[in-house]
C-alpha cells in the first residue's frame, strides 16, 4: 500500500472514532433526556390529576345544587343559634321568675311570722291589760 492509502485509512480511522465517541455521548445525553422527561411526566400527571380536583371543587360550589346547598346550612347554622338564644333567655327569664318568687313566698314568710308574733304579743298585752 502506498503512504497515501495509509494516509487515508488513519483519517478514516480517526473520523470514525469520533464519530463514535460522538454517537455514545449522544446516547449518553437522549437517555438522560428521556428519564428527565419521564420525570416531568410524572409531575405533570400529578398536576393535572389536582387540577382535575380543584375543577371538580370549583363545579360543586358554583352548581346551583352546590350554592343551594351551601346557602341552606349557613340557613340552617343561623336558624340553630337564633333558636339556642331565644332558648337561653327562656330559660333566663324562668330562673329570674323563680328566683323572684322564691323571694315573695320567703317576705310572704317573714311577714305572716311577724305578724303571729305581733298577734302573740298584742293577746298578751291584753291578757296583762286584764289583769
Amino acid at each position: 500500500m502506498n503512504i497515501a492509502e495509509w494516509i487515508l485509512v488513519i483519517m478514516l480511522a480517526i473520523a470514525l472514532f469520533i464519530f463514535l465517541v460522538a454517537g455514545i455521548v449522544l446516547v449518553i445525553k437522549l437517555i438522560n433526556l428521556a428519564n428527565e422527561a419521564k420525570k416531568i411526566v410524572i409531575t405533570s400527571q400529578g398536576i393535572a390529576e389536582k387540577a382535575d380536583d380543584i375543577v371538580d371543587n370549583v363545579k360543586g360550589m358554583t352548581s346551583v345544587g352546590g350554592i343551594v346547598k351551601t346557602f341552606a346550612n349557613h340557613v340552617m347554622e343561623n336558624q340553630e343559634r337564633h333558636y339556642a338564644e331565644q332558648d337561653a333567655a327562656r330559660a333566663a327569664e324562668a330562673a329570674a321568675q323563680t328566683a323572684v318568687a322564691n323571694a315573695a313566698i320567703a317576705e310572704a314568710n317573714r311577714a305572716e311570722t311577724q305578724a303571729k308574733r305581733a298577734k302573740a304579743t298584742a293577746k298578751k298585752a291584753a291578757k296583762a291589760a286584764k289583769k
